[in-house]
């Protein structure tokens, strides 16, 4: 979502940056918001802690709130996902394929 919202807004974000865990993708606060994903990620209460509190700072409270609701959407929408067996289309498989492998995801299990 992050590539087509980008592009959408003619601000490409560089998701490389995102599949190796460094620089900010491009995009405002990236750098604090891709450390408080891999922190809400590895489920470190410390780490989290931490994350959070940066972003607040360079952010502002609301943005990092913003940031958390974005992750719970997405985790649940993965849960609900592959509860149901929900596939996406070949069409879509097709045209995500690049951006799969740039992010490294084509050997989870939900990258269907």
């Amino acid at each position: 979502m992050l590539s087509w919202s980008s592009a959408d807004s003619r601000s490409p974000a560089d998701v490389s940056s995102i599949a190796d865990g460094h620089g900010d993708a491009g995009v405002r606060h990236g750098a604090e918001l891709l450390a408080f994903a891999e922190a809400i990620a590895r489920y470190d209460d410390s780490e989290l802690a931490a994350a959070r509190q940066r972003l607040v700072d360079v952010a502002g409270a609301d943005a990092m709130v913003d940031a958390a609701a974005v992750a719970a959407n997405f985790e649940m929408m993965t849960r609900e996902a592959d509860g149901t067996g929900a596939r996406f289309p070949a069409s879509v498989v097709d045209d995500r394929s690049s951006l799969t492998g740039t992010l490294g995801i084509d050997g989870l299990t939900s990258r269907r």
